[in-house]
């Protein structure tokens, strides 16, 4: 598993009955957000995350 730190800029989606959200992250080395979806805790915009999972890029 790949680990990545980065900084929520802004919820895109939060269900508070199951805690799956999909967030949009800024990454150091990276121009555009990046999207992550996951079962996350209530976190707030502005908020440093450590996640840890497999990653995967969508072509658009």
């Amino acid at each position: 598993m790949q680990k990545l730190r980065c900084i929520i800029e802004r919820i895109t989606y939060q269900n508070f009955q199951n805690e799956y959200s999909v967030i949009k992250v800024k990454v150091k080395g990276y121009n555009d957000l990046l999207t992550l979806a996951g079962n996350l805790l209530e976190v707030p915009a502005a908020s440093v995350l450590l996640c840890e999972g497999d990653w995967k890029v969508d072509i658009v």
